[in-house]
């Protein structure tokens, strides 16, 4: 019964590794995925100032970071199946916190995708969103900001950040660095099939430049918003695969406690029942080897004669009549 108890719960243990294990590897996936969507990451460049000090887009070093914990939780995954059939306090140990490691850096994830808009989005540029656009649309040496908002501009039909009136006193527009007689850019024009954002088509180019904005040839809605929204769906997304992988890596940790408890019942039954079996062969041996040596010489070599035998009763034959004639 507690060799199928300990059996038991090795199968469970394993059983939880091969889905983590799965997990990893899912991570893993959905970090090379996201790595290779370029409209993606460039559009989440949207989400940090543009004056700010990350290289990448945000969403560039998230799927670095997805592929690092993916690879890290096939790692302990791996470690896992290892202490599942060569069961051991150091290796549980090891396992225990490289699990314990991964929950915190998740939990740190989540909290740190939580705080971003507000820390480090792009409200937390130089005056804000629209600044942000006023100041560094079309300028040299910001061409990454320039194409994500383009890209933003075509795929969630927006113009600016709250109306095409941002654009107004624009270094764009101030500095003549468009095309002459442009009052928005061309992403801003609802554009002719296929759509594109680095080369825009618009279905009428002067219709859409007019002061009067018309919904059918230009977009009027503002970006923020959109891109607000589009960023909450990723971050529901995010949290879900986050919150689901944690309770995973929760119930691995009460499984490695269990197992680390069932480990040490273990080993203290099988101590105590080798100590048993020593005892009782230590018994058997004592007894079976004093038994041997009495089977072994004759009874009489254990007899001692007392020390009365001479006595001088001994030697009247009245008394003793059953003892012969020699030992008179």
């Amino acid at each position: 019964m507690k060799c199928k108890k300990v059996a038991s719960a090795k199968v469970l243990f394993g059983f939880f590794n091969t889905i983590f294990f799965a997990c990893g590897f899912v991570e893993v996936v959905c970090g090379f995925l996201l790595l290779v969507d370029s409209r993606r990451v460039l559009l989440s460049r949207l989400l940090a100032a543009p004056d700010g000090p990350l290289a990448e887009a945000p969403l560039h070093y998230a799927a670095l970071a997805l592929l690092a914990a993916g690879l890290a939780v096939c790692a302990a995954a791996a470690l896992g199946c290892w202490a599942t059939y060569m069961p051991s306090y150091v290796i549980l140990t090891f396992y225990f916190l490289m699990v314990l490691a991964l929950l915190v850096c998740s939990c740190l994830g989540g909290v740190t995708a939580a705080a971003w808009p507000r820390c480090a989005g792009l409200q937390s540029a130089r005056g804000g969103a629209v600044g942000a656009l006023q100041t560094y649309y079309a300028v040299p040496d910001y061409e990454h900001f320039t194409a994500a908002l383009d890209l933003a501009q075509t795929e969630l039909q927006c113009c600016g950040m709250t109306d095409a009136r941002n654009y107004d006193l624009s270094v764009w527009q101030l500095r003549r660095l468009g095309p002459r007689g442009m009052a928005v850019p061309p992403s801003c024009c609802v554009q002719a099939p296929p759509a594109s954002h680095l080369n825009p088509t618009p279905r009428n180019a002067s219709r859409c430049q007019e002061v009067t904005p018309n919904a059918e040839f230009r977009h009027v809605v503002g970006c923020l918003g959109k891109i607000e929204d589009w960023y909450q769906q990723q971050f529901i997304i995010f949290m879900l695969s986050l919150f689901v992988v944690a309770l995973l890596k929760l119930a691995i940790l009460l499984i490695t406690i269990f197992s680390c408890i069932r480990l040490r019942k273990h080993r203290q039954e099988m101590h105590s029942f080798i100590m048993k079996s020593i005892d009782n062969k230590t018994n058997e041996n004592i007894y079976g080897t004093k038994m041997g040596s009495m089977r072994d010489e004759p009874i009489m070599a254990k007899y001692i004669q007392p020390n009365n035998f001479y006595s001088p009763r001994v030697r009247n034959p009245r008394i003793f009549h059953s003892k012969p004639n020699e030992m008179v």
